[in-house]
Parts: structure tokens; C-alpha cells; sequence
């Protein structure tokens, strides 16, 4: 038995999804933008992105998730911050949809992780103790949104990598 994952990207409303191949950050809510076409300006925030982790096959019980960016390029570029909704701490649940947004989105509060968190970190039916147990079900949403401070010159940001790790039963 074996779990296939993939990512599910929620856009204008939570039945507008799509299976990305990117999660770029920019200046518009679109699923697999060009940032380049849609740039951030410096001072401002990208469109927040909601996105779910979705398991099908045949398993017995996914659990444990933890989310962090496991690769950074060459780093940070001066003023740039990700946040996202994955905590170790008290957990509020991010299982409702909103629209992703432009200015600070709260649910995006969180300096994102850069390295394995070596804990849950992202819930399943509004808990970190939580678990799936049937194939087309999927974790709550995980929120990113970048940051771009004033003092970011201009050009593109080094590309990340997310990782969403997690046991699978």
C-alpha cells in the first residue's frame, strides 16, 4: 500500500483549485504565475497562497505533517520574508478557506521554518494530532505569503524549496 501526495492550490474561492507545478509569489491569485509578468513591489506583500496537501492510494493512516522550506537558493535577498500558518506551538487550525490576500494575510503570521521542524507543524481536521484515513482527503491549509520591505531592490528572489514531510501508516 502506497500513499500518493499532491499539492492542491485554492485560489478565488475554495472549490477554484488546481494542481500546481510552482508555487511563485506575485501580484496576482493565480495558480502557477510568472512573477516576472505579476512582480511584487517593493514595501508590499505577494498574494497570500493556500494550499493543501492531498493524499490517494491506498494507505492505512497519513500523519505527523511538518512543513518548512528545506532550500533557499543563495538565501534571502535583502528585505524578503516568507510567512506561513505552520506552528509547533498552539495550534488555531487553518481549515476554512479564505480569500487569499494581498496585504498581510493573518493566517500567514509565522516566520517560516528553514529546517525540519522535527514536529507536527501542520494539522489534519483542525488538530496537529490529527489523521487521514481515507484516500482523497487532505491537511488544512497551509498559508505562504511573501514580504518584500522597502529596502528590496529590484530583480527575482532566489527560488525555495518547500518540503511537506509526513508519516505515512
Amino acid at each position: 500500500m502506497v500513499a500518493t501526495f499532491s499539492w492542491v492550490e485554492y485560489n478565488a474561492n475554495d472549490t477554484d483549485t488546481s494542481v500546481p507545478t510552482n508555487l511563485n509569489f506575485g501580484s496576482t491569485n493565480t495558480a502557477n504565475l510568472a512573477p516576472s509578468t505579476y512582480p511584487i513591489t517593493a514595501g508590499t506583500y505577494s498574494y497570500s497562497k493556500w494550499v493543501r496537501g492531498l493524499w490517494t492510494g491506498s494507505f492505512t493512516r497519513i500523519e505527523n505533517l511538518q512543513f518548512w522550506m528545506s532550500a533557499s537558493g543563495t538565501g534571502y535577498v535583502t528585505g524578503e520574508k516568507l510567512n506561513c500558518s505552520a506552528t509547533t506551538g498552539t495550534y488555531a487550525g487553518t481549515s476554512t478557506f479564505a480569500t487569499p490576500k494581498a496585504t498581510i494575510d493573518s493566517e500567514a503570521g509565522i516566520t517560516m521554518p528553514i529546517a525540519d521542524p522535527a514536529a507536527t507543524n501542520i494539522g489534519i481536521g483542525g488538530s496537529l494530532t490529527g489523521s487521514i484515513t481515507s484516500a482523497g482527503n487532505s491537511s488544512d491549509f497551509i498559508v505562504v505569503q511573501a514580504s518584500i520591505g522597502s529596502s528590496a531592490s529590484a530583480g527575482a528572489v532566489q527560488q525555495k524549496t518547500f518540503t511537506l514531510q509526513y508519516d505515512e501508516v
